[in-house]
């Protein structure tokens, strides 16, 4: 048997009992008053009016569209401060890509652009190697602005991909659809 535990008109909580248990056997008296025989559709949220359940009223479209692209609004902040790969050393390496990481870069991108540069100039910028080793390498002036434009394009990608999901989020007419889209959804 279903019952609701029903707390100021709002079903709080949903339990499935055999029909050998009573509620008044299970629960205090104070909360045991609380349960009422529910539908088995009957979930959390439901409202209960004049002694019968009603469910929610539908989402608003757009306040689920909003709740849906700020989540991927911060997922997208979070890939983009994950780091990035470069090979502008001749193989992958991983680079930083948090704030403090990305003024750095530029910072040496810009030091690499500074005319009379001698020969060897080289800069040292944190990465980490294809076994898992992380090191702060020397890197020529083409290597430091290779290593920068792979850090943007990077940026630039997950701006993009961000775009993308949210013309589908915007394009979706239902919150079902709207909710799954997600990070990893195909675009």
């Amino acid at each position: 048997m279903i019952y609701a535990r029903v707390v100021d008109g709002l079903v709080v909580e949903v339990v499935d009992l055999s029909e050998e248990f009573k509620i008044q056997e299970i629960y205090v008296p104070e909360v045991a008053e609380e349960f009422f025989p529910a539908p088995a559709e009957v979930e959390i949220g439901w409202a209960f009016v004049d002694r019968a359940f009603v469910p929610p009223p539908a989402p608003d479209l757009d306040d689920v569209r909003a709740f849906r692209i700020a989540a991927l609004t911060s997922v997208c902040a979070l890939a983009i401060v994950g780091g990035y790969s470069s090979d502008a050393l001749g193989v992958a390496h991983r680079y930083p890509s948090g704030v403090i990481d990305q003024i750095n870069m530029m910072g040496s991108v810009t030091a690499s652009l500074l005319p009379d540069l001698p020969l060897d100039w080289a800069t040292p910028f944190w990465c980490e190697d294809e076994g898992g080793e992380w090191a702060y390498r020397p890197h020529a002036a083409a290597q430091i602005q290779q290593a920068g434009s792979d850090g943007k394009a990077h940026v630039v990608s997950c701006q993009t991909r961000l775009a993308q999901l949210s013309a589908t989020v915007m394009s979706a007419s239902t919150a079902d659809a709207i909710n799954a889209v997600d990070w990893t959804s195909d675009i």
